[in-house]
């Protein structure tokens, strides 16, 4: 099968891979779509100390069921399916106390070889908690986004966002869409989008935003004519730079909740004034990842259309041009890349 093998930064090479054999338990998938994941880029770009090339990257799958090993009852061949990159082993410290996404294992079962190749296995784990038979009525270049759908659901909830809140998101890529969409269908007051590109605000207007503002602007001013002086409810920092985490801190009103959705470069140093959080009684809460429950939510959420994400998918190729969406979405030239192997 043809596979894009991963061999170092900047280097992804077209390649034969063997097909991968399926165990009891486990499901082979015919990948249909795989989305391109801004691990992915930095991976592809600088490198991970935590992948090892040669590799197959991807991990927002969706695709076509092959064959399923012995005891698996859940889906058949011919089904669309999309798949979690991971799952929680359900029994280590933080797993007993439902914190799945901090499991000790979380990472111990995965989709291999990758997602960038033309079948990939499920294995017994993620067919248990993470595969998810979704409607073929479904596009699979929508249905792939399951994955970073279902970690934007986790933050929202982390956030504990109500439907009375004004909720300021910070950053208008693919995942401060995904928060706009989700809060919006969640029935938030107001939804405050900024973002540095015009481009990227233009479209977070029509996707209900209710301001767009650009970041060169006064946000805090700006967020504050709209709520009536006080600040937003809620803030979203979906870009993973620490001045973004500033305009969040500065622009939320006493008493709201800031969530740090965007992971900073490794090394990365906040100045925080205590004195706001302690007089402001401002909650500073952090998201990674999601559960089970967030990714069986996040599809039906996307089959039953309650969240729309077709605008979001600006970029699809095949295994042979990932590199070159890889550079595109890098270049900030659009926003979702989805490989169609």
């Amino acid at each position: 099968m043809r596979c894009a093998v991963y061999r170092g930064p900047g280097v992804i090479e077209l390649d034969e891979c063997p097909e991968p054999e399926i165990g009891p338990g486990e499901v082979l998938i015919r990948v249909l779509a795989c989305g391109v994941c801004m691990t992915d880029i930095k991976t592809v770009k600088k490198g991970h100390p935590l992948i090892k090339p040669p590799c197959v990257l991807g991990h927002e799958v969706a695709g076509r069921v092959e064959e399923v090993g012995e005891g698996v009852s859940s889906v058949s061949p011919g089904d669309l399916v999309v798949a979690a990159p991971y799952v929680p082993c359900g029994a280590c410290y933080f797993c007993r106390r439902g914190q799945y996404t901090l499991c000790e294992r979380l990472f111990e079962h995965y989709l291999r070889p990758g997602g960038f190749a033309e079948l990939v296995v499920a294995p017994a784990e993620i067919v248990k908690k993470g595969l998810y038979k979704i409607k073929k009525s479904v596009p699979p270049e929508v249905a792939c986004l399951t994955e970073p759908l279902a970690c934007c659901l986790h933050g929202i909830r982390n956030l504990g966002l109500e439907p009375a809140d004004t909720l300021l998101i910070v950053g208008s890529g693919p995942m401060g869409l995904m928060h706009l969409l989700l809060a919006k269908s969640f029935g938030a007051a107001q939804v405050i989008v900024t973002d540095l590109l015009e481009d990227r605000l233009k479209i977070a207007a029509e996707l209900g935003a209710d301001a767009a503002i650009n970041a060169r602007e006064d946000v805090r001013s700006a967020v504050r004519e709209f709520t009536d002086g006080r600040g937003a409810d809620k803030v979203v920092v979906a870009v993973g730079v620490p001045e973004a985490i500033s305009t969040g801190l500065i622009s939320v009103r006493r008493g709201g909740t800031v969530l740090l959705f965007g992971g900073c470069p490794p090394g990365s140093q906040l100045t925080i004034d205590p004195n706001r959080i302690h007089y402001g009684e401002v909650t500073l809460v952090g998201s990674f990842g999601f559960t089970p429950r967030d990714f069986h939510d996040a599809a039906r959420l996307i089959e039953e259309g309650r969240v729309r994400l077709e605008r979001i998918v600006t970029h699809k190729a095949g295994l042979d041009r990932l590199l070159e969406l890889v550079e595109i979405v890098s270049r900030a030239e659009g926003l979702k890349a989805v490989v169609t192997p």
